[in-house]
């Protein structure tokens, strides 16, 4: 389906009533009949006469989502707060984000989660990483410093194609093994480092496949990029 870009849409503060079944009317009307447009949630910001409106429109194979704001007759596409120098849309965007990941993640087989520190007293991340992302490769040097503070899970969901997935796959079979933390970190910068290559041969076009579809229910659940970090607590 073709993106949808809402914020042009909006741009000219177009004055309406604001119930749901007039938000669906007017984007009904700009849209293709075959896209259906639908309201998923309202939520009334804070000490504000303002709520945060969450709009999916589908058609039927897939489906996009957005946030929109409204107070009376008004629409608009973000509300900027000056004082906590924050973008609701962004936080917003935030928490479906992770709504969406928690459902995903919290069916992931075990076996694709690289579970590195295991303090209880510390916070987790879960990171989405590609062994072939240059900032992905920056964290990695600074992981030891990281783990001072939290613990981290790792799933591969490279952005890059056919090689970073082969490297995933790697990864992966090397980690089942590790012993250690130690271990499990040397297995990544083995696979992360720039001047790898993967051998001709060692990774089946099954097992790409198999790459392949673990990052596509991470990228349909809202990752758009990486390295993205994510608190564990919010995906339980």
């Amino acid at each position: 389906m073709k993106k949808i870009l809402l914020t042009s849409v909006i741009a000219s503060s177009v004055v309406f009533g604001a119930s749901n079944e007039q938000i669906i009317g007017f984007y009904s009307q700009m849209l293709p009949p075959s896209v259906n447009v639908k309201v998923d949630e309202r939520v009334k910001l804070e000490n504000s006469n303002i709520e945060g409106v969450v709009i999916t429109m589908s058609d039927g194979k897939n489906s996009e989502s957005d946030i929109v704001f409204t107070s009376g007759d008004f629409i608009f596409p973000d509300v900027l707060d000056l004082k906590n120098n924050k973008s609701h849309k962004a936080e917003f965007g935030e928490k479906m984000l992770t709504k969406k990941l928690s459902a995903v993640y919290k069916n992931e087989d075990a076996k694709n989660i690289i579970a590195i520190g295991n303090d209880p007293k510390k916070p987790t991340k879960v990171m989405f990483s590609d062994p072939e992302c240059p900032y992905c490769r920056a964290e990695l040097k600074n992981i030891e410093k990281t783990l001072k503070d939290e613990n981290l899970k790792i799933i591969l969901t490279p952005v890059h194609d056919i090689s970073a997935l082969q490297k995933s796959f790697l990864i992966y079979k090397d980690v089942a093994n590790a012993k250690t933390d130690s271990d499990k970190v040397k297995i990544l910068r083995k696979y992360f480092d720039e001047s790898y290559n993967v051998p001709s041969g060692s990774v089946t076009d099954a097992q790409v496949a198999q790459m392949n579809e673990l990052r596509q229910k991470y990228f349909a659940a809202g990752v758009r990029s990486v390295p993205k970090y994510v608190d564990e607590a919010g995906l339980k």
